[in-house]
C-alpha cells in the first residue's frame, strides 16, 4: 500500500518509543519529543488564548495523563514501561506533534533485544502484547484528535538500526560480506546485536546491558542538587545541560560541563565493557554501528574499535530502520 491520499490509505510510521526520548520517522516528517508523561489532568493553561501549551492532557484506559519535555514526568526506568499507558499517551502525542492528528497510520516500534527474544526464540506473550498496548485507543482530554494507529509491527531495537544502515532510502540494500556489529545506546538499555551475512542474529555475541543515557542524566541531576540546591529538574533542561555542557538558573548561565563530562566518561566505560563482552576486540566485524541517543553523546567510545561507524542522526536510527521496515515490508 502505498502513502497516497484514497480512502484506504495510511501512512507509515517508524517509532522508537525509548525510555529517555521517543523518535518518529515518516516519509517526510522527524519528531524528538521526551518519554515524559505524568498521571492527572495537565494543570496548564496558556497566557494568551493564541498561545500554545507546550503539554498535553490525554485520556487513555480511563485514566489522564499530562505529557510534555518540560513538565516533571514519571520515573520510566521500569521494565513494563514498553507497554505502559505512560507509553502510549506518549507515543500519540509524538504523532500529533507529527501533523498525524486524524491520520490512518501503520506503525513500527521496538522493544530491547532480551525483551525481543527468550534466548534465540521470540518472546511471542511480550511482542504481542507490546502491539496490543499501542493498539488501545488514546483520547485528547481538551480539544483535537488522535492518530488513527490501523496496524503496528514490532521489531528488536538494535536490528532495526541495522535496517537504517543496510538499506538506502530506495529500499537497496548494501552489499555486505561480512558479520555487522551494532551498539544502540538508548535510554534505560544498551543493545549490542551481531548480526551475520544472510539476515542472521548470533545470539551468542548478542544481548542487552542496563544502562544508557538516563544514567547520564542522573547522576547529572545529583551534581546540580549539590551545586543549586535543586529538586526535581525537567528532561529537556537535563538534555541541554549534558549536549551543553551548561544550565540556566536564577536567571544566569553556569557550567556544568565538569559533572557531565565525569558522568558520560563513566557511563561510556559500562557500555565498552558491554560491548567487549560481545564482540571482544571487533576484528572480526566489517563494521561497528553506534546508534541511539547515546551514540551522539558517548563520542570517545568510538576510538576503541577501528571500525566504529556513528550513523548520520544516531538517535534516529532505529526510527528510520521501521520505516524503511515497513516501506520494504509493505
Amino acid at each position: 500500500m502505498s502513502e497516497q491520499n484514497s480512502t484506504n490509505s495510511y501512512i507509515l510510521a517508524g517509532i522508537d518509543d525509548g525510555f529517555a526520548d521517543t523518535k518518529l520517522v515518516t516519509q517526510d516528517r522527524k519528531v524528538r519529543v521526551a518519554s515524559c508523561a505524568r498521571a492527572g489532568h495537565d494543570g496548564l493553561s496558556a497566557v494568551n488564548a493564541s498561545d500554545e501549551v507546550i503539554g498535553a492532557s490525554y485520556e487513555t484506559a480511563g485514566r489522564h495523563f499530562t505529557v510534555g519535555d518540560f513538565i516533571h514526568g514519571e520515573e520510566t526506568r521500569f521494565d513494563d514501561f514498553p507497554t505502559s499507558d505512560l507509553n502510549r499517551v506518549v507515543v500519540h502525542h509524538a504523532l500529533r506533534l507529527a501533523g498525524l492528528s486524524g491520520q490512518r497510520v501503520k506503525i513500527a516500534s521496538g522493544l530491547p533485544l532480551d525483551m525481543f527474544f527468550k534466548g534465540s526464540v521470540r518472546n511471542e506473550a511480550v511482542i504481542r502484547a507490546k502491539q496490543e498496548a499501542l493498539l488501545k485507543r488514546v483520547n485528547v482530554a481538551h480539544t483535537g484528535e488522535t492518530a488513527q494507529i490501523i496496524e503496528h509491527v514490532v521489531l528488536p531495537e538494535g536490528v532495526a538500526s541495522w535496517f537504517d544502515f543496510a538499506f538506502d532510502d530506495d529500499g537497496n540494500q548494501l552489499v555486505l560480506d561480512g558479520p555487522c556489529g551494532v551498539i544502540d545506546i538508548g535510554g534505560k538499555t544498551t543493545d549490542c546485536v551481531t548480526i551475520l551475512p544472510g539476515h542472521h542474529i548470533d545470539h551468542m555475541r548478542s544481548g542487552t546491558g542496563n544502562m544508557g543515557v538516563l544514567d547520564v542524566y542522573e547522576q547529572v541531576s545529583a551534581h546540580m542538587r549539590t551545586q543549586f540546591g535543586e529538586g526535581q529538574v525537567s528532561r529537556r533542561v537535563l538534555d541541554r545541560a549534558v549536549r551543553t555542557g551548561t544550565i540556566k538558573r536564577f536567571g544566569r548561565e553556569h557550567s556544568v560541563q565538569a559533572a557531565v563530562t565525569t558522568s558520560l566518561d563513566d557511563i561510556s566505560e559500562r557500555v565498552l565493557r558491554e560491548a567487549k563482552r560481545h564482540f571482544g576486540s571487533g576484528a572480526d566485524l566489517d563494521v561497528i554501528l553506534f546508534v541511539g541517543g547515546g551514540a551522539a553523546l558517548m563520542t570517545k567510545l568510538t576510538s576503541y574499535f577501528p571500525n566504529a561507524r556513528v550513523q548520520p542522526e544516531p538517535e534516529f536510527a532505529n526510527a528510520r530502520g521501521m520505516y524503511k521496515y515497513l516501506k520494504l515490508n509493505g
